[in-house]
């Protein structure tokens, strides 16, 4: 085609035959409308404008370039296909994307159920309205939340109905237990009033009286010591109520157990209550219990510490000094007669470690250190029915204690008792000793 400049007539080669139809188009430099033939093959026209005589382009409407025909038919065929294509895989990665969520949120359900029912206490969940199940995963009863809750007249209505007033939860918390340790002590007293028992354990060991301590109730001491309760006893832990209301600063409860008499220097993880006030600076417990013959112990330990330090090295007879000089100044110090009792072995005076081990066991009747070095005194004898009878006798303080049920089964094998060795060994795989599974 040859070139046409502006305001030229286009050649008359250019020009083929006309459509019968023609198109309006405005002229872009003077806005005059004119009229454009459309040729029949001619996807671009040209044709000067009758006003101004510029050059105009225009597009055939009715023409496409040849290339193109095949990308729209190719286009136009396979749509339908390529959409349903796409709205399965859409369909399915949605699918697939709810079930992993759901498998993961029940999951995440899952263990935190899981949690809460093991670390958590039910009445605190209950708070939070998720009681009926919470409540009943751990084996609480009605007479539970009534004397958690404090409620005097639900707690009555219960015990007029026949419920069981020691009956425990899966923690191993009684009624009484569960009202002692949120301080609701007209329920605490309507309860022992209908004989439940004031020395219950759960299955860490505490106590109502305890737990009443921990938290600092102390009106709520006063009625459970008034009604038969053990003011001595030691949870698991080996702390008595009074390290226990000691750790948490509770003043008034310190009081009120030191006045029913409590013992002042009972040592838990070889601490007095006063040193533990003294390690948190509770000026006014520290006087309370200086005033009720309260004593720390530090010269003592220093000396039980150096005694170790000579017997690692072999010192025997500097070590066995050092010993006495810490039992001088504390005679109630069990690690101290251990450490002697040993130090007494390594001199190969067998009779007196024994009595020194039974010192230890007499201040802590859970010192399994104490019971089995006293045990291996006997068994190296060949005294197998002695040294059962100290395994039976730390076994009446921590019935669970799967080691000690493994150990007491080895004294059985070496006496020459099979059975008792099989059973020994169940106990203690029982009670989760792995050495004996």
């Amino acid at each position: 085609m040859a070139t046409v400049h502006p305001g030229a007539a286009p050649p008359a080669s250019a020009l083929t035959t006309p459509l019968e139809s023609a198109q309006t188009v405005v002229c872009p430099f003077c806005q005059t409308l004119t009229s454009c033939a459309l040729v029949v093959g001619v996807p671009l026209l040209q044709f000067p404008c009758p006003s101004c005589q510029e050059n105009l382009l225009f597009l055939n409407p009715n023409e496409q370039p040849a290339d193109e025909e095949p990308v729209v038919r190719y286009s136009e065929s396979s749509t339908e296909a390529i959409d349903l294509s796409r709205r399965l895989t859409g369909l399915a990665v949605a699918v697939l994307a709810c079930v992993l969520n759901y498998a993961l949120l029940a999951g995440m359900a899952s263990w935190m159920f899981t949690q809460i029912k093991a670390s958590h206490d039910p009445y605190d969940i209950d708070r939070l309205t998720l009681s009926p199940l919470i409540l009943k995963a751990n084996g609480w009863t009605p007479l539970h939340l009534a004397a958690a809750r404090g409620d005097l007249a639900a707690a009555t209505s219960l015990l007029a109905d026949g419920s069981r007033v020691d009956q425990h939860n899966d923690n191993g918390r009684s009624a009484l237990y569960e009202a002692s340790k949120r301080g609701r002590t007209t329920v605490v007293t309507l309860l022992l009033r209908h004989g439940a028992n004031p020395n219950a354990r759960t299955r860490q060991g505490y106590t109502a009286l305890l737990a009443a301590a921990e938290q600092g109730h102390a009106e709520t001491i006063d009625v459970l010591l008034s009604n038969g309760t053990d003011l001595e006893a030691a949870c698991t832990c080996g702390d008595s109520a009074l390290h226990r209301a000691v750790r948490r600063g509770h003043l008034a409860a310190a009081q009120t157990l030191l006045e029913h008499g409590i013992a002042t220097n009972r040592k838990s993880h070889g601490e007095t209550a006063l040193e533990i006030a003294q390690h948190d600076e509770d000026q006014q417990l520290i006087e309370l219990l200086r005033a009720h013959g309260g004593r720390e112990f530090s010269q003592a330990k220093a000396h039980r510490a150096q005694g170790g330090a000579f017997q690692k090295k072999g010192q025997i007879d500097r070590a066995l000094f050092a010993y006495a000089e810490a039992l001088n100044l504390d005679p109630d110090d069990p690690e101290a007669y251990f450490g002697r009792g040993t130090a007494l072995l390594q001199k190969d005076a067998p009779d007196e470690a024994l009595i020194a081990f039974q010192a230890a066991i007499r201040l802590n009747p859970a010192y399994f250190e104490a019971y089995s070095a006293a045990a291996s005194v006997y068994t190296v004898r060949q005294q197998w029915d002695q040294a059962l009878t100290l395994w039976d006798q730390f076994l009446v303080q921590r019935p669970q204690n799967g080691r000690a049920h493994f150990e007491r089964s080895i004294v059985r094998r070496a006496k020459g008792d099979s059975k008792g060795f099989l059973q020994g060994l169940q106990q203690a795989c029982t009670f989760g000793h792995q050495a004996a599974c």
